[in-house]
């Protein structure tokens, strides 16, 4: 399935993507979802880009900071396609 939207770049994964932050308001509250990007595109942290791409969500179990094994739906866009926002000048 593809997807499009407005993603922040937080944290460059060398060689292969990015871990990205995208906003969403749900009745008057705001979540943060995290996406990991895979793409060869140069990006920089903060940029704010318009990310297009296949969506796939796979199930990745870690040990939390209370020592406690947890799982979570990790959401991935392969094949992106980037669009950088537009300067104002």
């Amino acid at each position: 399935m593809k997807v499009k939207g407005t993603v922040e770049v937080a944290r460059i994964i060398e060689g292969y993507g990015f871990k990205g932050t995208y906003k969403r308001d749900v009745k008057g509250e705001t979540y943060t979802t995290w996406v990991t990007v895979w793409t060869q595109d140069k990006v920089t942290e903060g940029e704010m880009l318009e990310v297009t791409g296949d969506l796939s969500v796979k199930l990745e179990s870690f040990t939390g900071r209370d020592n406690q094994p947890k799982q979570t739906a990790a959401i991935h866009i392969n094949d992106a396609v980037l669009k950088r926002e537009e300067a104002p000048f």
